[in-house]
């Protein structure tokens, strides 16, 4: 926890909202231009995709309940009701306010599952703000915010459950991402209507939970083939994970593979069975 800004460069911060960095510049919700605003000793300045994730998670041991509590709010009036074209920025801040720069933790290698495992990593303080974060999400009836905080939550618990061989964790992480679809439905945020699903079937595929992996990647398909919005590379990919899993552990394999092959509305999960091996 080395970088430090005053309270106050922070509120500004989290004043400009949620956004995205573009190639030519940054133009978020209401301002035409943040290049002149930079704020030094801010993560780039202030301006970055998912901020101000960065910069709340290396304020978290100096905040006092107040401004936890303030700052949580601030946040959450940020995050928009309507679910937005891009997730990505919404996603990425809760993500870096656990401290969790690398996309897609310890299911991207070996590597990453080996580093994580030596850090004995500890979310409590991040749990404590995102708490917080929860209850001004739901004063404010924001099920997108609801819906994307249960999703990083998930991978969270997916994680401890592979670093510690905990079964309750993974328990608690299947709870967790079926909430994330809930709220999502609620909002009608259809990348998360089937992308949580699609998460827990990496996680149970992981912990060699084949009976939950198998459930979850069926779950990923059929809500695909209702909600997915469009067919982008990255949900092909994620698609087919989930199709190649099914052919080569679910027993029943050729009878889903019959049932959805000829009644695929989705043009993204018709990629999909494209893409899987022979």
């Amino acid at each position: 926890m080395e970088k430090r800004i005053s309270y106050e460069n922070l509120l500004e911060i989290i004043s400009w909202g949620v956004f995205n960095r573009g190639i030519k510049g940054v133009q978020p919700q209401g301002v035409r231009e943040l290049k002149s605003k930079r704020i030094d000793g801010a993560e780039y300045g202030g301006i970055y995709t998912g901020s101000p994730g960065r910069d709340i998670f290396f304020m978290l041991p100096y905040f006092t309940d107040i401004q936890m509590k303030e700052v949580a709010f601030k946040l959450a009036e940020k995050y928009p009701y309507v679910p937005p074209a891009n997730h990505v920025q919404h996603a990425m801040c809760i993500r870096f306010i656990y401290g969790q720069f690398a996309k897609q933790g310890i299911l991207r290698s070996e590597k990453d599952f080996n580093r994580m495992k030596e850090e004995k990593i500890d979310w409590s303080l991040s749990r404590k703000f995102l708490k917080l974060l929860h209850e001004e999400f739901d004063n404010m009836k924001k099920y997108y915010g609801l819906s994307i905080l249960y999703e990083m939550e998930g991978h969270r618990l997916g994680d401890e459950a592979l670093i510690n061989k905990d079964i309750s964790k993974l328990d608690e992480m299947e709870k967790t991402y079926n909430k994330s679809v809930e709220y999502a439905s609620k909002c009608k945020s259809y990348k998360q209507l089937f992308t949580p699903y699609f998460w827990a079937s990496k996680y149970f595929m992981k912990f060699k939970d084949k009976k939950r992996a198998i459930k979850y990647s069926k779950l990923t398909i059929i809500n695909a083939n209702k909600y997915c919005p469009d067919s982008r590379k990255s949900y092909v990919e994620k698609l087919a994970t989930c199709l190649q899993y099914l052919k080569d552990k679910d027993e029943n394999w050729n009878k889903f593979y019959k049932k959805y092959k000829k009644n695929i509305k989705n043009k993204c999960v018709k990629r999909a069975f494209k893409e899987i091996k022979k």
